[in-house]
């Protein structure tokens, strides 16, 4: 705590001083007895020590919201001596202001009551806030005024204790999910190629031992010979692993283009955990991390949590890593990569995933930077270099497209998402691509 004088001393030492000088030089006993308080004052102030040590205890009722939930935050104080305290909280920026604007929301101070030592009961101070934006953020510190008696002298500083906030993304409801070419033996919602008891129609055929009755189809036996019985698709569950790419380029607007990995990963883990998929997650970037898979609500704040606490990794660094883990993939699982691919060591992951025979589709999340517009060969263009720019983009946009046909070659699926159009329509393309991959003969 900084200790400093308010203006009210500066007001009480100027006049207690002007009158004491006129009464002495003028000979006018009046003024002093009416400055007399003033210096009175000035010398309770000065003659009481500080507020002394302040203790500050600050809890938040959880520990786990979603965007747009309120936190509750309360803040107890004790000190040295009994005073009142003026706090408020100080949270991240990232965590008061909203992800579309700059303005950042401060909740209001509150003057609470300090505890001391002997006793004394001390007032909580409760706070409200909304949380605007997802992450992991520390709610932990405060801003402390404390006003000493008579308001000649007040203290400031700052508490910090650390109370981590993870707030997850808005789950998005998905319309349908990707279909795996491979299925566990496992009740789910993905329709399975083989025939057996399910829902959806597959076949028919004629009438043979250990057939059940209830499987007879009536009326095309009705129109033949024999009795005829249907064939469906059983429901079956799947493996699903979610590939991030933890690698930053420097120059991208980098919260932007890894929030669209963070929506659209856990858009997917909670719609096929929701269908009774096993749900897993590799982190690939400067190290590798993973989830094992799992289902249920749990596993979903497992890798939400994992996927909040991923650390990005300068694109640069020359560091050998090791390869995909074989115990974090199951055999054939479906593997959905999300990355920007601008990293050539997650792009040789991606195909050794498919190497291994898993099923691979890619989501790559689009950097939000462009060029601008105008410029040209005559120099008119809107700053220097303009023309060099143009031409390293249309390189640069030229390798992606070689590295999607590279995938699409090996039977990976890929299609672009840049956050402007919802991740139902993207998965949509991305089920169209997949059955033409599967006509050209693609999956293995």
């Amino acid at each position: 705590m900084r200790r400093e004088a308010t203006d009210r001393l500066l007001v009480a030492s100027v006049l207690g001083l002007a009158g004491a000088l006129v009464a002495v030089l003028a000979g006018m006993a009046e003024v002093a007895l009416f400055v007399a308080p003033w210096m009175v004052l000035c010398v309770l102030g000065a003659t009481r020590p500080s507020s002394g040590n302040h203790r500050v205890e600050i809890d938040i009722d959880r520990d786990r919201v979603v965007v747009g939930d309120a936190v509750n935050m309360s803040v107890r104080i004790r000190s040295d001596h009994g005073c009142r305290v003026r706090v408020q909280p100080i949270p991240s920026r990232s965590f008061s202001a909203g992800t579309g604007s700059g303005a950042v929301t401060e909740p209001p101070a509150v003057v609470a009551l300090a505890a001391d030592d002997v006793g004394t009961d001390a007032d909580e101070a409760c706070f409200e806030m909304e949380a605007h934006s997802w992450g992991t953020h520390d709610l932990g510190r405060v801003a402390l005024e404390v006003r000493e008696p008579f308001g000649l002298f007040r203290s400031t500083g700052s508490a910090s204790v650390r109370r981590p906030l993870r707030v997850h993304p808005t789950p998005r409801e998905l319309s349908d999910l990707i279909t795996p070419w491979v299925v566990r033996r496992v009740s789910g919602t993905h329709p399975s190629p083989e025939s057996a008891r399910g829902i959806e129609y597959a076949d028919i055929r004629e009438f043979g031992p250990g057939d059940s009755v209830r499987d007879i189809n009536w009326r095309a036996s009705a129109r033949s010979n024999g009795l005829l019985v249907s064939q469906r698709h059983p429901d079956r569950a799947s493996d699903v692993i979610l590939l991030v790419d933890s690698f930053v380029e420097s120059g991208h607007d980098v919260r932007s283009v890894f929030g669209l990995v963070i929506e659209a990963a856990v858009a997917l883990a909670d719609s096929h955990l929701a269908a009774t998929d096993r749900v897993g997650l590799i982190e690939f970037g400067g190290l590798v991390r993973w989830v094992t898979p799992g289902t249920g609500s749990v596993q979903l704040q497992r890798l939400t949590d994992a996927l909040l606490s991923t650390g990005l990794y300068a694109n640069a660094a020359d560091k050998e890593l090791p390869i995909l883990p074989p115990r974090a993939m199951p055999p054939r699982s479906l593997v959905v990569a999300f990355t920007p691919l601008l990293d050539d060591r997650f792009i040789d992951a991606v195909f050794t995933a498919r190497g291994r025979g898993h099923d691979v589709a890619v989501i790559t999340c689009e950097p939000t930077e462009r060029l601008p517009a105008g410029g040209g060969a005559s120099g008119s263009g809107t700053g220097p270099g303009t023309d060099a720019e143009r031409v390293a983009l249309r390189i640069w946009s030229a390798e992606r497209a070689m590295t999607r046909d590279r995938m699409a070659e090996h039977g990976i699926a890929v299609v672009s998402w840049d956050g402007t159009e919802p991740i139902d329509m993207v998965l949509g393309r991305l089920r169209d691509r997949r059955r033409r991959t599967i006509r050209t003969g693609g999956a293995r």
